[in-house]
């Protein structure tokens, strides 16, 4: 069973553990839903990309830079 942050009609904070038919019945009693975001979702990505890449995407990086020196292409290889 899915589990629901609502708000009762009081206004107090719950986490339920109920079906879909119940949460629907609670929100005609007047109860409201939540919505939280994930906690662990908040940082999706640390550090420059180029350090996570692989040797070979880095040496078509490099490639690249050779072939138009006057581009603006970063490569840490």
């Amino acid at each position: 069973m899915p589990t629901y942050d609502m708000k009762d009609p009081e206004g107090m904070e719950h986490e339920v553990l109920c079906s879909i038919a119940d949460m629907e019945k609670k929100k005609e009693e007047g109860w409201t839903m939540i919505f939280k975001p994930a906690k662990n979702n908040l940082i999706g990505h640390t550090g420059d990309i180029i350090s996570h890449t692989s040797q070979g995407w880095n040496e078509v990086l490099g490639k690249i830079k050779e072939a138009h020196p006057l581009g603006g292409i970063e490569t840490k290889y």
